[in-house]
């Protein structure tokens, strides 16, 4: 069987140079061997930069692997003709996931698990409005190199006009309001920027650190916000500094019957024509793309948003130390939150003025009114929507009262080089791409509250593709990253109705999460996901509860049950109110390949390790006939210390070089399969007993 998933990204060498690169996947295993007519060839292909990942000093670069690169342990990029060493150690230097997939490696002896390549590359020192040429060779197990592959020519860029946000008056001792001063330098810089270099405002450190407190701020076009390494950007505690009429509402429909008006993020792009006016109206909503332009947001420093109490800190398997946050919920947001709890007493104010006392007795903790405001009334940390050509990378997220980092209707976005520490906040997602096109997400680190990296679509009938100014989230590489913790490590839904498509993750390592490659969604969402390509990864522990001795640090596995990979349409949609979709939900052509799982101990608290289950025609309240997923290939899959699948209607699909090792007892065979149609196996083992299609 073969898929083609052919991902057109649109890029940016230069503030005037549009470049094009076409991604070519292919994943026929016929073309393994050399002997076939089209045979993998082993040519290195010219490497880019993502939008915008450039500035006066520094560049970042790309690489797709060529077709055939079996053999390849490693890159050696060249600047002007002259090695700058290889990517790995660039890695080590610049990606903060780096050091967490060494120590995997480092506990993995036996060397079970896929080894990571590393397909990015990170230059500094360079001088501002200067000619660079780049190429990159492939570095192969025996010690040699491929010839260099063609060079991409960068101009790095020059900043015209920076400012300081304490020349506006802001004070970072942490207790200053710095709001209206912070806005005033954006508005002031970005007025007549043509271009994303042309305004630079700062976010200042000083020796002692600096912390910068602030309400919700409003990013423009043209333009680069800095955050330097050791200041912080720290959201206020207060909710009346995230004022409800300048939030918005995420979807085109009233998810809740209370109120589906959110406030604003602590860093907002946000089109001042399209903000929430009363309850019950859609004004809130804007499904328009490149309403904003050319935005770059970086720096080393920290965003925090003092959504929940930091109730300490815990040591990781890097040795590194993470906040630690108590499990968070409706009910226990009045006693875990800060700002999340400012913000749901505001809401309760606001709904009912005149009942309303302030007094835990008038909150029913399980209500449809807390469990609405719970829903739309906190504040994430970013949304950026409708921006095209954006680019996000190495500061430090952290205490969302909601989200994390959201990207909504946009193209062409960057995320790369950043650090998420939001576990065990309740729904703080590390990562979400709504309706959104052309994105890169390469070298971070995820310890997230949520998904680590998730992809949304909207729900319903008006979700559906043939709707003007409706778009998939679509062409999309993943690449290079460590997500941990979280509630999946890719995930596409539930919110699936205009398609999640044309997906490619590849190099990264999971571990502790409650799943793996998660699509989830409902029959009346509609949609789905198709052409996802899931390869060359590495998971441990998915889903279970174990405890780790890493280099003599003990780290307890705290998060949920799960599957490493899971294809379902039993996914709650929760209170949303929308139109049911014409057609049901599913999901087709999608692969896994090269791909590694051991999860410690079969006996423990995960669940099925491939879960399928489609739409079996069951509810009488829907007008869809039964469904299947279909196309799902799995080649060259291995794992180990498991409980077994539970394949429910699943058709025409592959399972080639699938190997199970020390599976749950009680099961002659790991393969449970049900309900299925035209499954075809090769090269399995243990091969399954009998299908009953």
């Amino acid at each position: 069987m073969k898929l083609l998933n052919k991902i057109t990204l649109l890029l940016f060498t230069s503030s005037t140079v549009l470049v094009g690169c076409n991604l070519d996947l292919d994943t026929d295993s016929d073309l393994d061997t050399p002997e076939s007519p089209s045979a993998p060839s082993s040519v290195m292909q010219m490497p880019y930069v993502p939008t915008l990942a450039y500035d006066d000093t520094s560049v970042s670069l790309v690489w797709n692997k060529p077709s055939d690169y079996s053999d390849i342990v490693d890159y050696r990029v060249y600047m002007n003709g002259e090695s700058l060493g290889v990517a790995s150690e660039n890695n080590s230097q610049f990606n903060p996931a780096k050091p967490y997939m060494d120590a995997f490696a480092e506990q993995d002896s036996a060397g079970f698990h896929h080894r990571p390549t590393y397909l990015n590359y990170k230059v500094e020192g360079l001088t501002p409005a200067t000619d660079y040429q780049f190429s990159v060779a492939a570095v192969y197990a025996d010690g040699h190199e491929s010839n260099p592959s063609p060079a991409v020519s960068v101009t790095t860029a020059q900043f015209t006009h920076v400012v300081d946000v304490t020349d506006f008056g802001a004070v970072g001792d942490g207790e200053t309001y710095n709001t209206v001063a912070i806005q005033q330098a954006i508005d002031q810089c970005s007025g007549d920027s043509t271009s994303a270099y042309g305004c630079k405002v700062v976010i200042p450190a000083n020796p002692n650190g600096a912390v910068f407190m602030t309400g919700a701020l409003y990013l423009k076009s043209n333009m680069t916000f800095e955050i330097e390494q050791g200041a912080t950007l720290a959201g206020s505690i207060r909710s009346a500094d995230y004022p409800l009429s300048e939030g918005y509402q995420l979807y085109s429909y009233r998810t809740h019957d209370t109120d589906s008006r959110r406030p604003p993020s602590l860093l907002n792009v946000l089109s001042e024509d399209h903000r929430n006016t009363s309850n019950g109206t859609q004004d809130g909503y804007d499904g328009r793309r490149g309403v904003f332009e050319n935005i770059r947001v970086v720096g080393k420093g920290v965003l925090d948003g003092n959504g929940w109490v930091v109730s300490g800190t815990t040591q990781d398997e890097a040795g590194n130390t993470l906040p630690y946050h108590e499990p968070g919920s409706r009910e226990k947001v009045y006693t875990l939150g800060v700002l999340a709890m400012n913000q749901m007493l505001a809401g309760y104010q606001e709904y009912a003025p005149e009942s309303w006392t302030g007094s835990m007795a008038d909150i029913d903790f399980q209500g449809q009114v807390n469990r609405d405001l719970y829903a739309d009334r906190r504040s994430s940390l970013t949304t950026f929507r409708g921006v095209t050509n954006m680019y996000v990378a190495d500061l430090t997220f952290r205490n969302p009262a909601y989200h994390g980092v959201m990207f909504l209707e946009g193209e062409n976005i960057v995320f790369a080089y950043t650090t998420t520490q939001t576990f065990d906040i309740n729904n703080a997602d590390g990562v979400e791409f709504g309706n959104t096109s052309n994105f890169h997400v390469y070298a971070n680190f995820i310890d997230s509250g949520d998904d680590c990296i998730n992809f949304a679509a909207g729900q319903g009938e008006e979700y559906d593709q043939a709707n003007d100014e409706i778009n998939p989230t679509e062409d999309g590489w993943v690449f290079n990253n460590y997500t941990r913790e979280g509630h999946g490590v890719l995930v596409a839904g539930s919110h699936t109705g205009a398609w999640i498509q044309d997906i490619l993750a590849e190099e990264n390592v999971a571990f502790m999460t409650d799943n793996g490659l998660r699509l989830k969604s409902t029959p009346a969402t509609g949609g789905g996901a198709r052409d996802i390509v899931f390869r060359d990864n590495a998971m441990k522990d998915i889903g279970t509860n174990n405890t780790h001795d890493i280099n003599g640090v003990e780290i307890d596995n705290r998060g949920g049950q799960g599957n490493a990979f899971i294809f379902t349409l039993s996914y709650s949609a929760g209170d949303n109110v929308y139109t049911n979709a014409n057609e049901a939900a599913y999901f087709h052509d999608i692969t896994v390949k090269n791909v590694t799982l051991d999860n410690v101990d079969p006996s423990g608290s995960a669940k099925a390790v491939i879960q399928s289950d489609a739409y079996d025609g069951s509810i009488n309240t829907l007008p869809y006939s039964a469904n299947y997923h279909q196309n799902i290939v799995f080649d060259h899959v291995s794992i180990r210390n498991s409980k077994v699948t539970n394949i429910h209607r699943l058709k025409d699909s592959t399972f080639s070089n699938v190997t199970f090792e020390n599976w749950e007892e009680g099961y002659d065979s790991p393969w449970q399969i049900e309900d299925s149609q035209n499954l075809t196996f090769e090269q399995v083992s243990p091969m399954p007993d009998s299908v009953t299609q």
